[in-house]
């Protein structure tokens, strides 16, 4: 698995664990049974994961992307910087981007 895969990967299981051990295990499991989207098919798909996830949480899955947005960019090095209109899918977009270029 490559550094960016890792980095995002990582970011969300951090995110996931700020809510609890066992709700982190049931959201992957929700995932998966109610999205089909497993948890290493997430970094090919941030857009999807980011709808399961407000499906799921509602209003509060924005705060909690925004969380594993910032961590992937801490785990990569790169500087993070809020963007009006930006969802999750663009910040792993230009995150990955970012990477590349280096």
């Amino acid at each position: 698995m490559d550094d960016f895969r890792r980095a995002l990967l990582e970011a969300v299981d951090e995110g996931f664990l700020a809510l609890g051990g066992s709700v982190r295990r049931a959201l992957y499991w929700h995932l998966e049974d109610r999205f089909s989207l497993k948890r290493d098919e997430i970094p090919d798909r941030p857009g999807e994961f980011a709808e399961a996830l407000r499906d799921m949480l509602g209003a509060g899955a924005g705060v909690l992307l925004k969380v594993m947005a910032r961590r992937l960019y801490e785990g990569l090095g790169l500087a993070f910087e809020e963007r009006p209109g930006w969802g999750f899918a663009d910040y792993v977009e230009n995150a990955k981007e970012s990477v590349k270029g280096v």
